[in-house]
């Protein structure tokens, strides 16, 4: 679990920054050329890094104030990625590994796929932004769905066939990345153009896998 779950970074600040996934590969080249590769890791983790963006000066006072309040790289918090931020269509798991219900299923877990060549990877999502569910049983709309850590719980059992889906292109469901800084020291600098401007020299984050 996220160390502080009402700790999220705001959209004000939370802008230009480099995002993307982390793998861990060790790759060896033996004889002839040929290449070994092994996943050192078994999941990528996001990385985020805002060093060098230009901001006003109240919003690196505020940043400062969010970095303090997680004593820096001790405390997890939430973070929106804005090229990864929200579920249309995506279909949720039932009964932990079924797209398909065989029936009497209360609950379906979140997640979200990244699939092209028919080899997915699926990453199970828990913190949902306040407001923005949206569950749907066979394109239905489940008005009475809730959620605890990305866990669905279903207003009725679901019948043989039924499919859960969460949110749509007129209404996404958005989520949050758990993350912490990866720094413990916070480098701010004033630009010599102006009092009220300045940069974040070591403000970088990364995702904290659960």
């Amino acid at each position: 679990m996220v160390d502080h779950p009402n700790a999220i970074l705001s959209d004000k600040i939370a802008v230009g920054f480099t995002s993307g996934p982390e793998f861990l590969t060790s790759i060896t080249t033996v004889s002839g050329g040929y290449e070994r590769r092994n996943a050192r890791r078994a999941k990528p983790r996001w990385r985020f890094d805002f060093s060098g963006a230009e901001i006003k000066a109240d919003l690196i006072r505020e940043l400062l104030d969010f970095y303090m309040g997680r004593f820096g790289p001790l405390y997890s918090w939430l973070l929106k990625d804005w090229w990864n931020y929200q579920l249309m269509d995506e279909a949720a798991l039932i009964g932990g590994t079924a797209l398909v219900a065989a029936g009497g299923e209360t609950t379906a877990q979140i997640v979200k796929r990244y699939d092209v060549g028919g080899n997915p990877y699926i990453r199970t999502i828990k913190y949902i932004a306040s407001g923005t569910l949206r569950v749907f049983v066979n394109g239905v709309l489940d008005s009475g769905a809730s959620h605890v850590n990305g866990l669905v719980t279903l207003s009725a059992p679901l019948t043989a066939g039924q499919v859960v889906t969460i949110g749509s292109p007129d209404a996404p469901t958005e989520y949050y990345f758990p993350v912490r800084f990866r720094n413990d020291f916070a480098g701010l600098q004033m630009t010599a153009q102006s009092p009220y401007l300045g940069t974040w020299q070591n403000f970088d984050a990364q995702e904290v896998l659960e």
